[in-house]
């Protein structure tokens, strides 16, 4: 059996290399011809930004700034993948959803041009100008991020977190297969970043469920100062996909003849319905890791720093350089000099034109960068913290009653759970968004964790769950790149610690994609967790806190079943990315009771919630009071709204009225309804379950008193709970957690 499949993986290697020799000599003079155009305008758009680097433009400040751009110098030659892709730019824009999708690295400026994108396109998004294609989605807003890339041309761009590129297009990928699209994906990265984990799950994934991709491994032989022999102990970088079962094989990264060969096989292989490839290209760069870098490793002029790198290396390379070979090869074929001189000339004037539109081009207004950070709500200025630290405000009415609660519960027979409410949201879901609906995390197939897609099972939803590997990481890498591709995918991490995981993928670029340059991304994110079940340290904790400190999230925490069927449907229907906190707690696991022994079973409304999203209205934002008081507000989320309950339930019987304020959404953070509670009560308590340095509840608290200060009549206070991991023994979690009788001692504190 295993000489069999040696076999048969030996007759696909051996096919793939007869196709790239067909290929090979299939290449025209006048393909050879575009190629030394596209080079040749690589090079001078990286010699131009070598100058900007250098002397800089003028900033209004009356500075100079000198952008940031990286060299492509002996590269070039990748512009040949483009002449076997199905490019955007080539496609009427109702089509433009099937062209192919490049995945570029810093160092693939030749593709991206080639590709459709423009000189001052890269010259604008390296330097920081207004109109670069970094502009959050509106228009005059660039300078956001330095990175090349037009997503409007199939182009994706790229991360500084080296995998996230590559590892997001898996996701574009699977929207392709998932959808019945026959797109193919290149995702070139350079042998640095083959050592990345996320990069190997990435590849992991592609081999597990066959993807339209190709992977490039380019060896620059050092990566930025990191020789190749300290990156992999592989004799050469294309036997890291045979790991992977992806069919690999090795190339001469100065012959654009072996890139257009390798890639239009990559391409067919992949639409055919076979899978991922994966190509090592061996390269070197002729230049630093940046135009800054040049003098570290090449050498100054002046002798000192004297350059680091192999002289005989340098030699042996530089001899290879694509753009004069490929020139005598086309002078052999018979393209005369006057013709390609004035191909040249051409690309002269081009990119001069281009940076003379670049000096032009005004800087973004500084105000612009608040914009667009979601699609709803934008960052508070500095000017508007100002204004909002001096306003006066009145005193508002009360929205309930002392000791009138706004949140019902119920026993009776069609009551739902709190899992029921997010099982039955689920499917709703993938009732309305069909095929483009799919569950993506770890045992999804089978029940998922705590049997949360029985439902969907049992409604026949089957095809829409995923089992992914087990990766963190990629499972939300890909959910990405499949919401960009297409799908509307619903990703889950199993436990609140293994979030930690997925935080890269999160928050630098699911968090980021809109601000940058405005994509849609329309994901949500399942995170159970939370105490009182248990499970100890890695299960529990909670993570509020490591996600609200980066701007891109929406984030939010029901604490009820009404609010867990409603903020899971809105989440879903927003496009951004939304973190859904579930308490596991909460659950009802226990014979429908949560961790805390109570119940809290409610029957849902099911028609509200579309309702509000048919009239282009939604919950997310709004803070609720559910229960009215007049003595001492408690603002607090998820399942410590029924700790703050039971200890108001408790000093009301000494005549102490508690207001409690349940956010629901942690970000945006509804700061008016408890800003305004506060201003009755005159007493803050804010009440986390997570450890109490660094929590949540402090940017909470400290944006309430903004604003409510001068009305305090005590001190405003935060409880959460022991600066200790979660313990796991009951005795301990349960001292360690906030409990109803340590809220009561604050309350009474705060009225004395």
């Amino acid at each position: 059996m295993f000489l069999e499949r040696r076999m048969a993986r030996f007759l696909v290697d051996v096919t793939l290399c007869l196709r790239r020799i067909a290929h090979y000599y299939s290449v025209t003079v006048e393909d050879r011809v575009q190629w030394q155009r596209r080079m040749i305008r690589t090079r001078l758009v990286d010699e131009q930004l070598k100058d900007l680097s250098t002397s800089g433009l003028p900033t209004p400040d009356g500075g100079r700034f000198g952008g940031k751009g990286f060299r492509s110098t002996w590269q070039e030659g990748i512009v040949a993948c483009a002449s076997a892709m199905k490019r955007a730019v080539d496609l009427p824009e109702d089509a433009r959803q099937n062209a192919d999708i490049v995945a570029p690295m810093i160092r693939d400026m030749g593709l991206a041009l080639a590709m459709g994108q423009t000189p001052i396109e890269v010259l604008a998004a390296q330097m920081g100008k207004a109109d670069s294609y970094m502009d959050g989605g509106i228009e005059g807003s660039g300078g956001r991020d330095l990175h090349i890339g037009n997503w409007e041309k199939g182009i994706l761009p790229p991360t500084a977190p080296l995998p996230i590129a590559s590892a997001t297009t898996t996701g574009v990928a699977l929207a392709a297969k998932q959808l019945g699209v026959k797109r193919f994906h290149l995702a070139p990265v350079g042998e640095g970043c083959s050592s990345s984990g996320e990069f190997w799950e990435a590849m992991n994934f592609a081999g597990v469920r066959g993807l339209p991709i190709c992977f490039m491994i380019q060896n620059n032989q050092i990566a930025l100062d990191t020789f190749n022999s300290a990156q992999s102990g592989a004799e050469t970088f294309g036997d890291k996909g045979h790991a992977m079962g992806i069919p690999s094989w090795t190339i001469d990264g100065a012959d654009p003849a072996k890139f257009y060969a390798s890639s239009a096989v990559a391409r067919e292989f992949a639409i055919a319905g076979c899978g991922a490839t994966l190509i090592h290209v061996e390269t070197m760069r002729g230049c630093g890791h940046a135009h800054h870098h040049d003098d570290l490793y090449l050498g100054a002029a002046s002798g000192n720093p004297p350059g680091y790198v192999d002289r005989e290396l340098l030699r042996y390379w530089a001899e290879k350089d694509p753009l004069p070979n490929h020139r005598e090869l086309l002078i052999k074929l018979g393209v005369g000099e006057q013709r390609l001189n004035r191909i040249l000339e051409e690309e002269e004037a081009n990119v001069s034109a281009a940076r003379k539109e670049l000096e032009k081009m005004d800087w973004p207004e500084g105000n612009s960068v608040v914009k667009g950070v979601t699609s709803f709500f934008d960052a508070t200025s500095h000017e508007h913290q100002l204004s909002r630290v001096d306003r006066e405000s009145e005193i508002p009415g009360a929205v309930l009653k002392p000791g009138e609660y706004a949140i019902e519960f119920s026993d009776a027979p069609n009551s739902w759970t709190f899992s029921r409410s997010i099982q039955n949201a689920m499917v709703s879901l993938a009732e309305q968004f069909g095929e483009q609906m799919v569950f993506m995390g770890e045992d999804m197939e089978v029940a998922g964790a705590f049997g949360m897609n029985l439902g969907l099972k049992a409604k026949g939803h089957q095809s829409k769950l995923l089992d992914m590997p087990l990766s963190e990481a990629i499972i939300i890498h890909s959910a990405t790149g499949a919401a960009l591709g297409g799908l509307r995918p619903l990703a889950e991490i199993q436990f609140g610690g293994f979030a930690s995981l997925a935080m890269n993928p999160l928050v630098n670029n699911a968090a980021q994609l809109r601000w940058r340059w405005g994509a849609e991304v329309p994901l949500t994110v399942r995170v159970p967790l939370g105490g009182k079940t248990r499970s100890g340290p890695f299960h529990a904790n909670m993570i509020e806190s490591w996600l609200t400190n980066d701007p891109g999230l929406v984030i939010v925490s029901p604490s009820n079943p009404q609010d867990a069927y409603d903020l899971l449907i809105e989440s879903h229907h927003l496009p951004d990315p939304v973190v859904y906190l579930e308490h596991i707690g909460l659950y009802g696991l226990r014979g429908g009771m949560t961790g805390w022994g109570k119940s809290i079973n409610q029957v849902v409304d099911t028609t509200s919630v579309q309702q509000r999203l048919e009239e282009g209205k939604n919950s997310i934002g709004d803070a609720r009071i559910v229960r009215g008081g007049k003595d001492v507000t408690i603002v607090t989320w998820g399942a410590m709204v029924y700790v703050a309950l039971d200890a108001a339930k408790e000093v009301a019987r000494r005549g102490i009225e508690v207001e409690v304020v349940d956010l629901r959404t942690l970000v945006p953070f509804d700061s008016e309804t408890c800003i305004n509670s506060i201003l009755r009560t005159g007493r803050l308590i804010v009440l986390q379950e997570s450890q109490w340095t660094g929590g949540f509840g402090h940017t909470v608290s400290s944006r309430i008193v903004e604003e409510s200060f001068w009305r305090m009549e005590s001190s405003p206070v935060v409880i959460g709970a022991l600066d200790t991991p979660v313990p796991f023994s009951p005795t301990l979690e349960d001292h360690t957690i906030p409990s109803v009788g340590v809220v009561i001692r604050h309350i009474e504190r705060a009225c004395a």
